[in-house]
């Protein structure tokens, strides 16, 4: 997303997990982890996709970035959001509803309870500005929105409608024209 935010160039190179590509040696050599997604800009690499976000808007100029430091730092503050308070939780879900893997129903009940308040911490925000961090889209938001797409065909997605802020934030960045390439509409 970040790459078509910024319409930097980047050829795109798959790892097949069925085939086990993620754990294999030449993988490994990109990410340690055995995960995606890793970054070779002319043989600069690196891995984490937080991090890849910040150096490819950096290196494109920044316009994901507010230049205003208030601003930044609520950037910055919703990044640690989506990655403490949010992206794990989102998982829980995802990992039953997407990929087949059983969650207890104690897990997904705590998980829901955490993506409640997560979306109420949203909302609140939202009511009184378009994105995360202000008056524009920014990594923020970019961070997010993996998880909601991934998130739709399960019952987590209904939540939504109780947050309408969040819907209408969701229904503003999903329709960005760099997300419909990103996500192959």
């Amino acid at each position: 997303m970040t790459l078509n935010e910024t319409n930097t160039p980047f050829e795109l190179v798959l790892v097949d997990f069925a085939k086990g590509e993620h754990k294999q040696p030449a993988h490994l050599a990109r990410q340690p982890f055995g995960q995606v997604p890793a970054l070779d800009d002319d043989g600069f690499k690196m891995y984490e996709s937080r991090a890849m976000a910040r150096y490819i808007d950096g290196k494109a100029g920044a316009p994901l970035t507010p230049k205003d430091a208030h601003a930044r730092a609520v950037m910055e503050q919703w990044i640690s959001i989506e990655t403490s308070n949010y992206a794990g939780h989102a998982m829980k879900f995802i990992y039953q509803y997407v990929f087949q893997r059983e969650q207890t129903p104690e897990v997904l009940k705590t998980a829901g309870a955490a993506l409640d308040l997560a979306y109420a911490t949203m909302d609140r925000q939202l009511a009184t500005q378009p994105y995360l961090a202000g008056a524009a889209f920014s990594i923020a938001d970019l961070c997010f929105m993996p998880y909601l797409e991934y998130l739709a065909p399960s019952p987590a997605a209904a939540k939504l409608t109780e947050h309408p802020h969040v819907a209408a934030w969701w229904s503003r960045v999903s329709s960005r024209e760099a997300w419909g390439k990103t996500v192959g509409r």
